[in-house]
């Protein structure tokens, strides 16, 4: 284990001899965080560690990228259809002020409901946080000894060929199931949680 490796695994993690933490070490982005340096969370308790921080693929931003760069080039697709607006230079120039704004208004929307749309995990619990707007927000949580079942799914070729999947969590309790929708590396995240499971019943965490 390397020195970058040693600072970023808690000390509770560095003895525990489990391929977790191999899944851990090898992927690193936004959408798949391990072990991530000062995160905190609302309820969060002292001494647990955030294991995991999952999001969407950067796929599902694509979209609204698509969108923008339309918006952005419709006031010159509109000059071309048509030719004899009056006063076509100032029309042109003001619809794609407009187009500009819009587009990175919904461009700034998207990417902050991807941005705090996270799934975490923990030597706790598991939780899917949504955040719908600035004023609606859900989070669903476990307690990873409730946890009864892990379950991935991948449909479609391109959830194969970018490997994106959702993770489904089934938990005893009154919230049946917890779902970690759009995730890259879906079976990656079944072999973490399956470890931690066990290694929380085996008393290593």
């Amino acid at each position: 284990m390397n020195e970058v490796e040693k600072i970023n695994i808690p000390e509770k993690f560095q003895k525990i001899d489990r391929t977790f933490l191999n899944h851990l070490r090898n992927e690193k982005g936004s959408v798949f965080m391990p072990f991530p340096r000062n995160t905190s969370f609302l309820g969060k308790e002292d001494d647990e560690s955030v294991v995991l921080i999952l999001r969407k693929h950067w796929q599902f931003l694509l979209p609204t990228i698509l969108e923008c760069i339309f918006l952005l080039l419709l006031p010159f697709i509109l000059s071309v259809i048509i030719p004899n607006l009056p006063n076509r230079g100032l029309f042109v120039f003001a619809l794609f002020l407009v187009s500009l704004l819009i587009s990175l208004s919904l461009l700034i929307y998207r990417y902050v409901r991807w941005f705090y749309n996270v799934n975490i995990i923990t030597d706790q619990r598991v939780i899917d946080m949504d955040f719908e707007t600035l004023f609606s927000h859900k989070t669903t949580e476990a307690r990873l000894e409730k946890v009864e079942d892990i379950t991935f799914k991948q449909i479609g070729i391109l959830s194969n060929l970018f490997d994106i999947g959702s993770i489904y969590i089934q938990t005893a309790g009154a919230k049946s199931e917890i779902e970690f929708k759009g995730i890259h590396n879906p079976k990656q995240v079944q072999d973490i949680l399956s470890d931690l499971l066990e290694s929380k019943k085996k008393g290593e965490i």
